[in-house]
């Protein structure tokens, strides 16, 4: 930390634990405050000095959340409900884009919601708080219940009953004296050196607070091998989610697709909605195709009863095969199977080895993710139509070599159509590639990040396998390099998906957020 860190300067002139941020608001500290000063290289702690503050143990709650996405949004909604009056929060975004996030943004109408209306609500309290929203709206005043508890609806809508949501909570922040500051930065470095007081730099400040959570939501994909030359090409596009493409769209360009899930689904829909009519190539390593939602409301009771409560990887498979076999003779197909496995993961997940999660990662993933994240009926059959048509090829393979030619790229894939054809190279020429390989999750891998940083120094862990951050799941707090749990630091969503695999959905952000915000208020 830099010898004259504005609040150890705030604090030797003033004596006081009110502390003016940025000209905007007071930000209070009601701890000892302790400032450390840090070894660039090997983030250890070089020395120590005590600033006594003239308030007692029993502070007012100063929290920061660093993510204003769903993840992050729904946790300061708890914290709201559950906060006293005098809490201070604080929530920092770089993308400026607080509640709806960039996956809820009003320009996805065409975007739908792979989850059925009736499972989505921010509310863990009441799950059917969004049907009760819908049906307050008059385009769906006159729809049965139980058909809209079953619909697929756009994105854009849901972004609408968040935002509605979320103006509820401060407003009611403003009435219970609660301290909201929305800051639209990014958080670019992290300091935890004191665990109770942990504090972070945006803007070129660095500030404390009592608790802090982390909120980050997905990060872009990471660059496959073939490309990796030529990801500064303006051809290249990493984040499908961004409108910077559509300048270079045209009606006949030529466009690849890396990845073949719903990331896929969703750019091919802004594709053709921004009026692109040629061909589209997606290419993936196993090229499996989408699965849609067949089944709904199909509950395999006695599947779920069978399940144990401890199992290895191979008994879980033991399981699901046979019970696959048995449906499959009635004309079921296997996803209710899957969809009876969810409650549950999280629990085997954990119970599993180190080679178990290997193994799984390596051969069963991808097979997972496709029965798992489903697209809804009438858009697969869209899907269908396309590849009938021709407007729509998939391939599993590989860019291999990739080259500049002017505007365009040049694109050596080795693909096979078909697990019974032998592999081909071919050639194609693309205006643009779109990276829809999946949002990276090794967070060590993301050179220059804040938390890749933290990782390095050990001021916090990679999770399992790499994947997202090292937590206790029990109170969700984040652990040190040592393994030591911070006692004011949480994380939530992606960021536990190495120790709880399942952890993206909403119905696991809206437990997860219910729990952080317990915690902070207990």
């Amino acid at each position: 930390m830099p010898p004259e860190h504005p609040v150890t300067r705030a604090i030797k002139d003033e004596g006081a634990c009110d502390i003016r941020d940025s000209g905007r608001q007071n930000i209070n500290f009601s701890f000892t405050l302790t400032a450390f000063f840090i070894d660039r290289k090997g983030g250890r702690q070089l020395s120590q000095r005590r600033y006594p503050c003239s308030w007692s143990e029993k502070q007012m709650h100063n929290i920061a959340i660093i993510g204003g996405g769903i993840a992050g949004i729904s946790v300061a909604i708890q914290l709201i409900q559950q906060a006293k009056t005098g809490m201070s929060l604080t929530v920092f975004d770089k993308s400026g884009q607080f509640g709806r996030g960039l996956a809820y943004q009003p320009r996805q109408v065409a975007h739908l919601l792979n989850v059925p209306a009736g499972k989505m609500s921010l509310d863990p309290k009441a799950p059917d708080d969004f049907l009760l929203w819908l049906a307050r709206q008059p385009a769906f005043a006159a729809d049965e219940p139980a058909v809209l508890a079953q619909a697929y609806l756009p994105r854009a809508l849901f972004g609408d009953y968040v935002e509605q949501r979320w103006q509820e909570a401060r407003n009611r922040a403003v009435q219970q004296g609660i301290t909201l500051e929305l800051r639209p930065q990014a958080v670019t470095a992290l300091d935890l050196a004191n665990p109770k007081a942990p504090q972070l730099q945006s803007d070129g400040q660095w500030l404390s607070f009592t608790a802090l959570v982390l909120a980050c939501g997905n990060e872009l994909p990471h660059h496959p091998a073939g490309v990796l030359a030529l990801t500064q090409h303006p051809a290249y596009v990493q984040n499908p989610w961004s409108d910077a493409w559509l300048a270079k769209l045209r009606p006949d360009s030529k466009v690849l697709i890396l990845g073949n899930g719903l990331t896929m689904v969703d750019t091919l829909l802004s594709l053709r909605a921004a009026g692109l009519k040629t061909p589209v190539l997606s290419v993936s390593p196993h090229g499996y195709g989408m699965l849609p939602h067949r089944h709904p409301g199909l509950q395999l009771s006695q599947f779920s009863q069978a399940l144990p409560q401890q199992a290895s990887l191979r008994q879980l498979l033991r399981l699901f095969n046979r019970a696959r076999h048995q449906v499959r003779r009635l004309g079921v197909s296997a996803e209710p199977l899957i969809d009876a496995l969810r409650p549950h993961t999280q629990r085997y997940w954990q119970q599993f080895s180190t080679a178990e999660k290997t193994m799984f990662m390596r051969r069963l993933r991808h097979l997972w993710g496709v029965a798992r994240h489903r697209v809804p009926l009438h858009l697969h059959d869209q899907l269908q139509q396309q590849r009938l048509y021709g407007l729509l090829e998939v391939h599993a393979g590989q860019v291999v070599q990739a080259s500049a030619a002017g505007e365009q790229l040049n694109l050596q894939i080795c693909s096979r159509v078909h697990r019974d054809v032998a592999a081909q190279t071919f050639e194609f020429q693309a205006d643009l590639v779109m990276n829809c390989t999946g949002p990276e999750q090794d967070y060590r891998k993301l050179a220059g990040h804040p938390l890749q940083q933290a990782i390095v120094a050990g001021v916090l862990a990679a999770g399992p396998l790499g994947l997202g951050l090292a937590a206790d799941v029990t109170s969700l707090r984040l652990k040190n390099g040592n393994g030591a749990v911070y006692p004011a630091v949480y994380g939530i969503g992606s960021l536990l998906r190495g120790e709880l695999w399942e952890s993206t959905a909403l119905h696991e952000i809206r437990q997860q957020a219910q729990l952080i915000a317990s915690e902070i208020m207990t």
